[in-house]
């Protein structure tokens, strides 16, 4: 709608990654609050230097009052009256900018992969001796919260059946936390899945792209797949999947044959069955989700 403005896009040093080099924007600006921006009299730092730049319009994608520090004439925002919408985030944003008088289209998403992480990437296969005509499938086992995630033993033996009957390989995109749980994690996956934990978000973009299809619970890399447009099947009990589905692939969700009354626990179920424990590692919402299913699904949408 205005070819000739400049787009700059403001988000954290964590997502970065994303939004880098991204069809559309000109440039990308980085808000360290656990580093460089941190604390109050950093932060207000940022603030004025960024109000320097003199934006004629910020468009505001969260809820926050930092865009009063930015002083631009106009700010386009959502406009909440009472409760937001329960609608996914991009449909969300569609309807704001619908209310500014950007007329409506349907959402596409266009991320590069720079050279650099191009180039890490076919170094990075040939390492662990994955060919150009090998078949390979994305994972992410763990969740930042643990109840979303779905246990090792399905994972390991998911990546056995698709290796041996089809010679897909899968690829483990997901960090592991640093705790006692994570490291367990770590310790007993298979070591047929390839292990991509040590990259960057960058670099797991790039690795993204050669992959056939993606796996995960709700989480980044998951929704980051589906709007890249790769094949991806969420694997869905503690949060809801009406609300904050893969975007391009609502039918590919799978949840538990058995539902449980608390699911989701977020947003909405008030009690959950796993309140109340000091600790607990998958959710029964997740532990119910079948491996067959989870292959089905796969074979459907890969032809195979």
């Amino acid at each position: 709608m205005y070819p000739e403005a400049e787009i700059v896009f403001l988000t954290s040093a964590r997502c970065r990654d994303i939004a880098d080099g991204y069809y559309g924007l000109d440039r990308v600006i980085t808000f360290d609050r656990r580093g460089r921006d941190k604390g109050f009299i950093k932060g207000l730092r940022f603030s004025l230097n960024l109000r320097r730049e003199r934006f004629d319009l910020v468009i505001v994608l969260k809820k926050s009052l930092n865009y009063i520090f930015l002083g631009a004439p106009s700010v386009w925002r959502e406009k909440f009256k009472g409760r937001p919408e329960q609608k996914h985030p991009v449909d969300r944003y569609i309807n704001m900018l619908a209310s500014y008088g950007i007329p409506p289209e349907r959402a596409s998403f266009n991320f590069s992969v720079k050279e650099p992480e191009a180039g890490f990437c076919e170094e990075f296969f040939k390492k662990n001796g994955v060919g150009g005509q090998d078949r390979i499938g994305g994972i992410l086992p763990l969740a930042a919260w643990s109840l979303k995630s779905w246990p090792v033993e399905k994972w390991n033996s998911l990546s056995g059946i698709l290796y041996e009957r089809y010679g897909i390989r899968l690829l483990n995109l997901g960090k592991f936390p640093g705790s006692e749980f994570g490291r367990s994690i770590a310790a007993k996956m298979s070591s047929r899945i390839i292990a991509g934990d040590k990259t960057s978000l960058a670099q797991a973009k790039a690795l993204l792209k050669r992959c056939r299809f993606f796996i995960g619970p709700d989480s980044s890399l998951l929704h980051l797949a589906s709007c890249m447009g790769i094949e991806t099947i969420g694997l869905y009990g503690a949060t809801s999947g009406e609300h904050f589905y893969p975007y391009f692939h609502q039918n590919n969700i799978i949840y538990a044959r058995n539902r449980i009354p608390c699911m989701p626990c977020y947003p909405g179920a008030s009690v959950s069955c796993c309140a109340g424990k000091a600790h607990y590692d998958f959710g029964p919402c997740m532990e119910g989700i079948e491996v067959a299913d989870v292959l089905e699904l796969i074979k459907k949408r890969m032809s195979l």
